[in-house]
């Protein structure tokens, strides 16, 4: 796996060019939590947002200023909660009652908190959809209300989040996203004693295949600049507006070089077997089965024929790339997969065949190379050293 510095350095600058004046910008940190990641959006002045103990753990190791962290996840264990307590986190994302009534449990303190709702209303647009649809994410809109009048004189309720979906490649999209906030926000004021946080989430889209369009960075742009203006008033108000995003800052900054193993023939379709797959490259969901990642290779070929791109491992869910036209290539050429820098680390079964995880290097601006994780060898695959 090959990180191009540069290029998330020019994503990390993009996106934040584009988000409105007087706002804030998350990483959620699931997306790609490697220390060098972490490290370098760290410089850029970025918050984290983290959904567990153990990326709020990693983030403490690593010195990030617990006062630009925050916890999310649908419910949040007490380990984690204790954790954000000691290091007075700057606040959590609750999800449901529960997870609200369990950080009253431990806290003996008056936290910061944010209600993420899942609206009413669905944007249809979305590859992976987290509101507007029965889900385990966020609180229903018609229960938030109910939910602050409850719980006000015990917690400090100041601030509401939603998390829309993700891949929106329409800016009108998270524009409207955006817009239902500020809304609900404006109509419910009087039920906060202090209303100090709003999270838009994000769900900034990027091509995975050639097929999907790219999101219009102008247009996202103007078009935030415009709601924050018109809404400025209200605005000016909240302390901290965040957006978030995970996939959008890192996904298209990496490459992962593979060599073809075998190529082989079955009942009339040709399959290329890489040295990777799912256990690199994660697994997809059930309705995104196949990651169409751009993919190239290292030299030029004259001729193309139909394949099927797989991975190693013994299963056959394990897809790279359906069938479709493909360089004539033989055994030990490279094959490159392109914008693998998000939910591939994160979402993948390494240990699964007792594969192991991949080198990993970085490379600067200037060309200089440099290892930041070693390759994984048999003696940690398949749970060695278990008792």
């Amino acid at each position: 796996m090959i990180y191009f510095v540069e290029e998330l350095n020019d994503r990390i600058l993009e996106l934040k060019a584009a988000l409105p004046a007087g706002s804030h910008l998350l990483y959620s940190v699931k997306a790609n939590p490697h220390p060098l990641i972490i490290n370098l959006l760290n410089r850029q002045d970025l918050g984290f947002e983290v959904a567990s103990g153990g990326e709020l753990h990693q983030l403490i190791k690593l010195k990030i200023p617990p006062e630009r962290i925050v916890l999310g996840g649908p419910i949040k264990s007490k380990a984690a909660i204790l954790s954000g307590l000691q290091n007075n986190i700057l606040s959590y994302n609750v999800e449901s009652e529960q997870d609200l009534k369990n950080i009253i449990v431990e806290a003996n303190q008056r936290l910061n908190i944010s209600l993420r709702i899942n609206p009413d209303f669905s944007n249809r647009n979305s590859e992976i959809k987290m509101g507007g649809v029965s889900s385990q994410f966020g609180i229903d809109e018609n229960n938030v209300v109910p939910l602050i009048r409850k719980y006000r004189n015990e917690i400090n309720i100041n601030g509401l989040f939603m998390f829309a979906g993700s891949q929106f490649f329409d800016a009108g999209n998270i524009i409207q996203n955006t817009s239902f906030l500020i809304e609900f926000a404006e109509k419910h004021l009087n039920e906060f004693s202090q209303l100090d946080f709003l999270d838009f989430g994000g769900g900034f889209g990027v091509a995975e295949s050639a097929n999907q369009p790219g999101l219009d960075m102008n247009l996202l742009k103007s078009g935030f600049a415009d709601l924050f203006n018109r809404k400025k008033e209200f605005l000016d108000t909240i302390k901290y507006k965040f957006f978030e995003s995970g996939r959008y800052l890192t996904a298209t900054s990496a490459v992962l070089v593979s060599r073809v193993l075998d190529i082989k023939y079955s009942k009339g379709k040709k399959y290329i077997i890489l040295d990777t797959g799912i256990n690199h490259l994660g697994i997809r969901q059930l309705d995104l089965r196949t990651r169409e990642s751009f993919i190239s290779t290292e030299k030029e070929y004259d001729n193309y024929s139909p394949a099927i791109l797989t991975g190693a491992s013994c299963t056959p869910i394990d897809i790279i790339k359906n069938e479709n036209d493909f360089p004539d290539v033989e055994v030990d050429d490279l094959v490159m997969i392109h914008n693998v820098g998000a939910y591939t680390a994160t979402l993948s079964p390494y240990n699964f065949c007792g594969y192991n995880y991949p080198a990993e290097v970085a490379v600067d601006a200037c060309g200089n190379v440099q290892l930041i994780r070693e390759r994984g060898d048999i003696e940690n695959s398949c749970g060695s050293g278990f008792i």
